[in-house]
């Protein structure tokens, strides 16, 4: 009791200095005014923010759009209704800094169930003291959330996989350790398409375990409990994907909207690429693709050749695991994003720019995050294989001393220049945020009781920096109101925000006789705003062109 005592305590130490770690990039970035940089962690905080503040409470349920899973914006809802967390962008980073810790936690937990305490400690800080892993868990992005179930279904099977082999610890009740597999495949699957891929890729995995596990095992009772359980780890798996392709349908009449739908993958990818333009990098051919992910993964880790030479590391304890320890090969499931991208990549619309290749841009560098779990656990097994096998102490602690180098020295290189993920959201924010920080200004001016007519897909963060309320806002999830504010603009809106090329632009033009121009804002890259009012205001609007 004791020893349990002393080791809970030593968990809950180890549990506030991550959740102290968390804080600390938070209060960091958002000093900085950072935390909202990603136009998609604002849309995130917005599509919650709409479940709870739309303009008719019979359609909240249908406000989480047909494209993004819905698990981040519901685990937001407890902190976005709170204009102060709203407004700032706090209630997007609460889910992501709580699975921060969480997916930090998994690390240690995979590690310590098979290696020491020490190289588990060692694993989990290269895990959470990676730089761009520290600015994402301080925004509304799902990475962090997403790697965290993704940990934990590995830590959980790891376990029933320890548990059917007759551990001591674990014999008792291994289906327990199914189910949490389960619910954590299940967590990541409502959270990123990447679940999918992994939960179909683990579901497989189980069902040859379950079948050679029952031909071995006589107890009739045990297998009818683990036979209860893996019912439950099946259904759990197909759940959420079943769920989502009705919830398409419902919403939008196409269960595949998700996938073909004009805010689809690979409707923003035909829309964005310029006719005639040669297709992105890796598109069609899986080695680019594969080159590709692994070198946004390496520009995650570290700069230059400090990330070749961690990515050599876990490679080389990739191959210890498969060829020499295989107690650890449930570890090499944490390869799994490397093919799913590399299919994303090839044949799915999904293309990955870095700066150091062609065509030397950032767009979705930050997916290379998702292999951090890599470089994390597997130069930890190297040395736990290499110390197993020297004699000398000192020479044990010369090769942990040399990872634990490595390690500094290319998270140091991060810092030295920008964590690559806070570039990406720096260089793709430039335009949007100037844009949206005019129209926020002018927004506040407007009275509150004010009804807008805006298109909010793209720039839905003026809104928010302004804080009006979106039940306020007619826009396109608004149905049918958004159809009959374009045919009239005048005769449903007070104020009129048309971004050029949106559907609002071309009613404003196409009814300009009706409305009186008050503000245009221009800025760079061509991004232009024109804002109306109707030719005769209701008391307390603007009544003059604003400068």
């Amino acid at each position: 009791m004791e020893r349990s005592c002393s080791q809970q305590r030593q968990e809950a130490i180890f549990t506030l200095v991550l959740g102290g770690i968390s804080i600390a990039a938070l209060l960091w970035y958002y000093a900085h005014q950072q935390i909202l940089l990603y136009g998609d962690a604002v849309a995130h905080i917005n599509i919650a923010r709409r479940v709870l503040d739309n303009r008719s409470w019979l359609s909240a349920f249908f406000q989480m759009g047909t494209v993004w899973l819905p698990l981040p914006h519901i685990l937001m809802l407890p902190f976005v209704w709170n204009k102060v967390l709203w407004t700032s962008g706090v209630a997007g980073c609460i889910p992501s800094m709580v699975a921060y810790v969480v997916g930090s936690l998994g690390i240690f937990r995979l590690v310590s169930g098979r290696a020491p305490h020490g190289p588990a400690y060692a694993a989990t800080a290269i895990y959470a003291l990676n730089p761009n892993l520290l600015y994402m868990q301080t925004t509304a992005m799902n990475e962090p959330l997403y790697l965290a179930f993704f940990v934990w279904a590995i830590v959980y099977f790891d376990e029933w996989l320890r548990g059917l082999s007759g551990e001591a610890v674990l014999a008792r009740a291994p289906e327990r350790a199914l189910e949490g597999c389960g619910i954590a495949i299940a967590g990541g699957a409502a959270t990123r398409y990447d679940g999918w891929f992994f939960g179909a890729l683990m579901g497989v995995l189980v069902l040859v375990v379950f079948a050679r596990w029952w031909r071995k095992t006589p107890d009739a009772a045990r297998r009818r409990r683990m036979t209860r359980s893996l019912a439950e780890f099946l259904l759990l798996n197909a759940l959420v994907p079943v769920f989502w392709l009705a919830y398409n349908h419902r919403v939008s009449g196409h269960a595949m909207d998700w996938a073909n739908g004009p805010y689809s993958a690979k409707a923003i990818a035909e829309r964005t690429t310029a006719p005639g333009a040669p297709p992105y990098p890796g598109k069609g051919h899986v080695v680019t693709a594969a080159l590709y992910f692994l070198k946004a993964a390496k520009l995650n880790v570290g700069t230059g050749r400090w990330g070749d030479a961690l990515l050599l590391l876990a490679i080389a304890g990739s191959g210890v695991a498969l060829w020499r320890c295989r107690e650890y090969r449930t570890w090499l499931l944490l390869w799994t994003p490397l093919a799913f991208y590399t299919l994303s990549i090839a044949y799915g619309s999904v293309p990955i720019f870095i700066p150091t290749w062609w065509p030397f841009s950032y767009y979705n560098v930050r997916y290379g995050l998702e292999l951090l779990p890599v470089f994390a656990v597997f130069p930890v097994l190297l040395i736990v294989f290499l110390a197993e096998r020297i004699v000398r102490p000192a020479r044990k602690l010369v090769a942990g001393a040399i990872v634990a180098l490595l390690v500094t020295a290319s998270y140091l290189s991060i810092y030295a220049n920008v964590p690559i993920t806070l570039k990406e959201a720096q260089v793709n924010a430039r335009t949007r945020m100037i844009l949206e920080q005019a129209l926020a200004r002018f927004l506040v001016t407007v009275p509150p009781s004010a009804t807008l007519l805006m298109y909010q897909g793209e720039h839905v963060g003026a809104l928010q920096q302004a804080g009006i309320p979106l039940r306020n806002v007619i826009s396109e999830v608004s149905h049918p109101d958004w159809e009959w504010a374009l045919l009239d603009p005048a005769g449903h809106a007070d104020i009129i925000v048309a971004f050029k090329g949106d559907p609002v632009w071309a009613a404003a033009h196409e009814h300009g006789g009706e409305l009186t121009e008050l503000l245009t804002i221009t800025v760079p890259e061509q991004a232009k705003c024109a804002i109306y009012r109707r030719n005769q205001p209701k008391a307390g609007m603007p009544e003059r062109p604003s400068r």
